[in-house]
């Protein structure tokens, strides 16, 4: 079993909730969550921890480049400087009704978990600093933990000082049921999937097959947790799981393509971040990967989870 941890953030606006829907967006939060770490925590006042790119020869490890990057919030979380992946993913909910809350979820990896206080109050400083070309602001009303099974509990309100100064992880598995009975099973992509297949991303008009699912979450698994983490990132034993997966059909496609804005400060230049939104159900035979696509939910799918893509909602539907 692997540690996570996961905060939900209620929050309230400045302004109108129709001006600054447009710029509560994952990928400016993770922007201005760097800026606020690196403000807090740097002392250089710039990353060193993460080299610029270099043809023809691998990168250094952050640990290389600063003295301080396995123990600075920043390295370990924008880093990545315990493991491959940075241990975080973001989603931004904004509110569907003006009398709703927006939400910011944020889901801290392994060890990474110890760092919530840092990552909430980095947080805080980043919302109140504001988001988009207008800088709207965001205050924190209140913190709260979502467990496994969805529940959630209060922390703390609009002042982090009420945080409890330790709290244990939830525990994270990674494992298939056979045994299961057949039941169809609903994915609902609520930000947008990015989805490799063979080095490409999926296109929009195509369904999910359950095998790509799959493999994309087991090999977030892997890149969080390491290729030890459970026996079926074995590839042997990964093959027959995807090999099972592949043959459980689509029952219902209601997934379209979506597309959030965000920026590159390496070419300076808008970009857009498309992937995949909505609902799919797959076939009684995927009920066995209940489990794995469970996971999934807490891990997040395919790539940039830290700018809010890939979070997923699972459920077992009655059999047909």
């Amino acid at each position: 079993m692997f540690s996570y941890l996961r905060l939900r953030l209620v929050l309230s606006p400045d302004s109108s909730a129709g001006h600054a829907a447009a710029a509560f967006t994952g990928p400016r939060i993770r922007r201005v969550l760097g800026k606020a770490m690196v403000e807090s925590f740097c002392p250089f006042g710039e990353t060193l921890c993460q080299p610029r790119p270099q043809v023809g020869s691998p990168p250094p490890a952050p640990s290389e480049l600063c003295q301080l990057a396995l123990a600075c919030p920043y390295g370990v979380l924008f880093a990545g400087s315990h493991g491959s992946r940075p241990p975080f993913a973001l989603c931004a909910f904004p509110r569907a009704e003006d009398d709703e809350p927006d939400v910011l979820e944020l889901t801290l990896y392994g060890d990474a978990y110890r760092l919530y206080p840092w990552a909430l109050l980095s947080l805080q400083r980043a919302l109140r600093a504001g988001l988009g070309r207008q800088r709207h602001e965001w205050e924190v009303e209140e913190v709260r933990r979502v467990h496994p099974d969805r529940s959630e509990e209060r922390l703390c309100g609009a002042d982090l000082s009420e945080l409890a100064p330790r709290l244990s992880p939830d525990l994270l598995g990674l494992t298939v049921e056979p045994y299961l009975a057949p039941q169809p099973v609903e994915i609902t992509f609520l930000s947008p999937a990015r989805l490799l297949e063979n080095g490409k991303l999926l296109p929009g008009h195509e369904g999910v097959p359950l095998k790509l699912l799959v493999a994309r979450i087991l090999d977030r698994f892997r890149g969080l947790y390491g290729d030890e983490a459970s026996e079926i990132l074995d590839p042997a034993i990964r093959s027959v799981v995807e090999s099972q997966a592949e043959r459980v059909e689509i029952l219902c496609d209601e997934s379209s393509w979506h597309e959030v804005p965000d920026y590159s400060a390496r070419g300076r230049s808008e970009l857009l971040l498309g992937g995949k939104v909505g609902r799919l159900v797959y076939g009684g035979d995927a009920a066995p990967f209940f489990p794995i696509l469970r996971a999934g939910e807490v891990l997040h799918v395919g790539k940039n989870p830290t700018s809010g893509c890939g979070r997923i909602a699972v459920d077992l539907l009655p059999a047909r």
